[in-house]
Parts: C-alpha cells; structure tokens; sequence
C-alpha cells in the first residue's frame, strides 16, 4: 500500500515538475510579447486624436525638426516647404500609438541624465523630445525619449526610457519609434540617374564674369564643345566630369525657389536621347551649389518631366556632387591645368660656384709648367 501511495506522489510531483518547466520556458521565449500586453499604452486617447495631429516636433539639445500638416501632406517649413515622406510620418505616429509602458523607473530627476532623460535643452544631452500639437497650438503627446534597447529579433518591439513631458516619473517602455531630428531623413532626395551615355549635348549661359555661352554636342562617343567653334586646347576630363553631372543626382537641403541662396551663375541645360531635358539655374554659395530644376520632355519622356516638376517644381535644392567651376563653366575653366614646373638646378654642396672667363692672356690662362713672365 505504502509502495503504491509512493508512486502515485512520485508521478504527480513529475507531472507538476513538468508544468513549470513549460511555464518557465514560455516566460523566458517571450517576455515582452506579455509584458506588452499588460502595459498601459502611453497615449491611450491619441489613436482617437490623430486626424487633430497638425505639428510634429523633434528637438534635441542641438537640433529642432519640424514637421506641418497641409491637408492630407506633411511638409518640412524651415526646409521650403519640402513634403516629408508619408510613410516615415506615419510610422512616428504608429509607433506613438502604440507604444507602451512596461515598468516604473526612477522619479528623482538627478538620475534622469543616466537614463538619457535630462531636458533635452541641456547641453551635452542625450534626450529627444516628440511633441504633437493640433491646429490650435494644444498638445496632444508630448515624450522625451532616453536611452534605446534594439530588440536582437526582427519584428519585435525595442525596449526604451521614456518619461512624459513635465513628468519626473520614468519608464521603462516598449515600442519602436523612428524620429532622427536630420532633415535629409524626412525628405525623399533622389533627382535622377542619367548616364553619361545618354547626355546629347549640353548648353551652358554663364551670366557671372567672364559670362558667355558654351555648347558641347556629343561626337564620336564624347561630347566636344562646338560653339565657340574656335577654342584653345581643353581638358577632356573636365568635360567627361560635367557630363557625368546627372549620374545618381540627389539634393542634401531645400529651400523655396524664391529663397535661393548665393550668387546666381547661370543656367546649365542637359538633353538626352530619351528626349528628357533638365534646365538649372545655379547659384554659388561658397562651395555649395544650389540648383531651381525645370524638366521638359518629348514623347513618352513628357509624362516623366511632368512627374519631376510635380516633385521638384518650385525649390532651391543643394547638390553636393556639384562645384560652381565645373557645372557652370567658362572656357577658362575647362582648359588643362598649367604644367607643373620643371625641377630646380641645384649644384653639388662642394662645388665652386661658376666663376666669370678670365682676361685673354691672363696668367689665370697660362698652361701649367709655363715660365712666368715676371721672373
């Protein structure tokens, strides 16, 4: 009896034993799956509230992104006006949505700097803050984002300190949100890409001094300048370089059309055999050069030119592959660097220096052995 009553404890202590190793296993595979299903979200109420979303703001201790609401397009106002790209808005307001608080951290503001959490107007700071406001200027979120766990999964949330703005207590939270306050982030910058081999011709109008136009036909697989027809001897790689000027072309900054910075150059137009054609009026500021962009085309290349000046039409944009001499250039600019110097004459350290003939008839001339006159 006494051996029978043994197994049955031996076999139910197994079978408890066994319940907590798959209870165990199951908190250690997934530990933020229910965490995150228990927490509260962040902004339980902002789902309701984001058609009311009019501002976004990014700020960090040096730098301020802001982001407008115009109808149904988000644009960057300190940028010209440039649309930021929808789906990157829409996943920062996703992940504000959702995001939500796991565990309570700390509430003493001089820990908040080790966390990443400091006012992100302090110097040196690590924080971000995301602020939303609505038309009349209310807040609807406002959260300051501290140090960032990625998640080591693909799909899953990271893990993130946060506290609430004008609250002292922290979070530990879980969410993914994408809000680098780098403007080139939040703009789509890719121009075009045109090879070289497609460049038919190319018509500069230099207004700056020395102004004048240039025209480079292509021949014989490169282009040439043809007008003026008579021309000093050029440096064909400065002008392969200005025909590989389209090749991958993107912008790093913009501005409205109106606001071109910098001291206006000229116009650069390239065609090509596609029947695309690309106007820019260029300007110089220092090394930089900005760019207003008007396309024309000629049969199916029509309804791309159109589709360019939709997206590009009326904005200053900065090139960074561009320099001032090289794609507005005068015929100076393309001539051949002059040729470097010939190497110095130097002497031999113990050689005499060179001295002046002496006189016919000088002793100086007397063969050696010959009698002095004197003696």
């Amino acid at each position: 009896m006494k051996s029978r009553t043994s197994l049955i404890l031996f076999v139910l202590g197994l079978v408890v034993f066994a319940a907590g190793l798959i209870t165990a296993s199951r908190h250690r595979l997934s530990p933020l799956v229910e965490s995150r299903s228990e927490a509260a979200l962040a902004f339980p109420a902002l789902a309701d509230k984001l058609g009311q979303v009019s501002r976004i703001e990014i700020i960090t201790h040096d730098k301020r992104l802001l982001l407008s609401r115009e109808g149904e397009t988000w644009r960057l106002p300190d940028h010209g006006g440039y649309p930021a790209i929808p789906s990157r808005v829409h996943g920062l307001l996703t992940g504000l949505v959702e995001l939500r608080l796991t565990e309570k951290r700390t509430s003493d503001p001089a820990d908040f700097a080790r966390l990443g959490l400091d006012a992100p107007q302090n110097a040196g700071s690590e924080a971000k803050e995301i602020r939303l406001t609505d038309a009349k200027g209310d807040t609807l979120a406002d959260l300051i984002v501290g140090h960032v766990r990625p998640s080591p999964e693909a799909g899953q949330p990271d893990q993130l300190f946060v506290r609430l703005g004008g609250v002292n207590q922290t979070w530990l939270a879980s969410g993914t949100l994408e809000a680098d306050p780098d403007p080139g982030l939040w703009m789509d910058r890719d121009i075009v890409n045109i090879s070289r081999d497609k460049i038919t011709g190319i018509t500069v109008d230099r207004v700056a001094p020395p102004a004048g136009r240039l025209v480079l036909t292509r021949k014989n697989d490169k282009l040439e300048v043809t007008d003026p027809a008579a021309h000093p001897v050029l440096d064909q790689f400065k002008i392969d370089t200005l025909n590989r000027a389209l090749e991958f072309l993107s912008f790093t900054d913009a501005k409205s059309a109106a606001a071109q910075p910098g001291t206006r150059l000229g116009r650069v137009t390239f065609t090509t055999s596609d029947g695309l054609s690309l106007a820019a009026d260029v300007s110089a500021q220092g090394n930089d050069v900005w760019a207003v962009l008007s396309f024309a085309g000629e049969g199916k290349a029509k309804d791309e030119a159109d589709r360019l000046n939709r997206k590009l039409g009326g904005y200053a944009l900065a090139i960074p592959g561009w320099q001032p001499a090289g794609i507005v250039p005068s015929l100076d600019d393309l001539k051949p660097p002059p040729a470097p110097a010939g190497p110095p004459v130097s002497h031999a350290p113990d050689a005499p220096p060179p001295s002046s003939p002496s006189p016919a008839g000088s002793a100086a001339e007397a063969p050696a052995g010959s009698a002095n006159p004197s003696h």
